[in-house]
């Protein structure tokens, strides 16, 4: 009996190690040889044109980067409650994400969560959603209402400070 088990499970281990080895093609160094001679036979020619090259989208690109760099605040954002401070205070709690179009036609209720990064001084640097998507366009008009709301700063030891907070939203068809 036992030496049937053992024979099955090595049976078994071969299969599977034989199942996900890879296959080694032999002709592959002839291929190589090939595009080698390919590439040895191309020819750069110099351009014609007279003109000058310019920079092309260089200088776009770099506009771009500039842009895209995140204040350097939010790398050091913490949790009020974890770092003892104050909980901001929304001072517009009255805006509010509104359902759009289509997760009202298809019936869309929920509720999501948005990390939100509130500056020393009440501005929201970052906000982004987390944890569970609605879809319907739902995350993108929370987060495009919530980068216009203005809060109140966290205060630790007197001081305002950047906080980063958990936002429960909940969308639900009246």
């Amino acid at each position: 009996m036992e030496t049937g088990i053992g024979l099955s499970a090595l049976l078994q281990i071969l299969i599977l190690l034989f199942w996900f080895t890879p296959k080694f093609e032999g002709d592959s160094l002839d291929s190589l040889v090939e595009e080698v001679a390919f590439i040895d036979n191309v020819q750069i020619q110099e351009p014609v044109s007279d003109s000058k090259p310019t920079d092309g989208d260089f200088d776009l690109t770099d506009k771009e980067k500039v842009e895209k760099k995140e204040d350097p605040r939010i790398a050091g954002a913490s949790d009020p409650i974890v770092s003892g401070a104050t909980s901001p205070v929304d001072l517009s709690p009255n805006v509010r994400p509104e359902y759009t179009p289509e997760a009202k036609s298809a019936g869309i209720t929920g509720t999501m969560t948005l990390e939100v990064i509130i500056a020393n001084t009440g501005e929201v640097l970052r906000v982004r959603s987390v944890g569970k998507t609605l879809g319907g366009g739902l995350e993108q008009a929370a987060i495009d209402t919530y980068r216009k709301k203005r809060f109140s700063p966290s205060i630790m030891e007197g001081k305002p400070i950047t906080v980063k907070v958990l936002v429960p939203i909940r969308f639900s068809l009246n």
